[in-house]
């Protein structure tokens, strides 16, 4: 399995990374988390770049590309902390009108979670429920919730549901379902893995700029220790990520031996998948730590964007499975 990105991989995350990094600017997040409402011109914005019709057939208007490039282009979603249901919008497209293009926010409510939340349903026009029998969706204005107080991540309003779930439209079977928690929990992880990388990329940057006793901190032999950890994190995860999304792609990808027993052996996608959410996981809220623990006090104010990374981690890893589900599912397959 080549984890090698090509150049057009690389073309890809530099153009998306680079109007990100214009748009999604630290003053921006901050104005977004004092009022969390999801702006529409961004959401068309991020359709016009091709992020929701990215795996699309060409002649049904989307990219043509595959899971390697999605996990990339996630990736780049999660270091810039954009907000919005970006996985269920994604997941959606194709099958739920108006979600490739922008037209239509979709987010996901999964039945098999314990406490019903539903994040940015006020700007969403349909939530799909996700269920063991299968997938169906629902107009958002059908689920009775109320909103969060104070949503564990500032950028991300989110509603507990509190009535009974409608019967909704059946749009995917039993298969789809769970095909459609496989490749949330991989997206979800590309989405850590940026995280992770962008708040190593902030503590990074204000260890080389701020001094002590005349010397800049990221000079210090524990700072240094805290940033290196850091970095092995990211790069496990994101191996972790692109191997879990190939692996759903093509099971036989995660085998080097395939070809020569016949492909009746390939890689597990479940185990794949596991892995990548378990080690995302741990990459985005240890990172976020230590970008805060480098910040120091600073690191505690709402000047200084360390807490938001801290916070979008803590909050992926309550979606599509917490890391102690998939390291039961590993456990349990051994």
């Amino acid at each position: 399995m080549d984890l090698t990105m090509s150049a057009d991989q690389r073309d890809l995350r530099s153009g998306l990374r680079g109007y990100l990094d214009d748009h999604w600017t630290p003053g921006r997040l901050r104005s977004v988390a004092d009022a969390p409402a999801l702006d529409r011109e961004d959401w068309s914005a991020l359709a016009e770049l091709g992020v929701f019709g990215l795996e699309l057939p060409e002649d049904r208007g989307g990219a043509g590309l595959g899971p390697a490039d999605a996990a990339i282009v996630f990736e780049e979603l999660g270091r810039a902390l954009v907000p919005g249901p970006l996985v269920a919008s994604f997941l959606a497209a194709g099958t739920v009108g108006g979600a490739s293009d922008g037209a239509a926010v979709v987010t996901a409510l999964d039945t098999a979670d314990p406490v019903p939340v539903v994040e940015h349903l006020e700007a969403a026009a349909h939530v799909v429920l996700i269920g063991d029998d299968g997938l169906h969706l629902v107009p958002s204005g059908a689920l009775r919730a109320v909103p969060a107080a104070a949503p564990l991540d500032p950028l991300t309003p989110v509603w507990q549901v509190t009535g009974p779930l409608p019967p909704g439209e059946r749009i995917g079977t039993a298969a789809n379902a769970a095909r459609w928690r496989s490749r949330g929990a991989v997206l979800t992880a590309a989405l850590q893995v940026g995280v992770a990388q962008g708040a190593l990329d902030l503590a990074v940057r204000y260890a080389g700029e701020r001094e002590q006793f005349g010397r800049a901190v990221g000079s210090f032999q524990a700072v240094k220790h805290l940033l290196a950890d850091s970095l092995v994190r990211v790069d496990l995860a994101r191996a972790a990520v692109w191997t879990a999304a190939l692996t759903l792609d093509d099971p036989h990808a995660h085998d080097p031996h395939a070809d020569d027993h016949g492909g009746e052996h390939g890689g597990d996608p479940g185990e794949a998948v596991a892995s990548a959410k378990i080690l995302a996981e741990d990459a985005a809220s240890a990172n976020g730590r230590c970008c805060v623990q480098v910040h120091g006090g600073m690191g505690f104010t709402w000047e200084v964007i360390a807490h938001l990374y801290l916070k979008r981690a803590w909050l992926l890893e309550t979606c599509y499975g917490g890391a102690g589900e998939h390291a039961r599912r590993l456990a349990e397959a051994l």
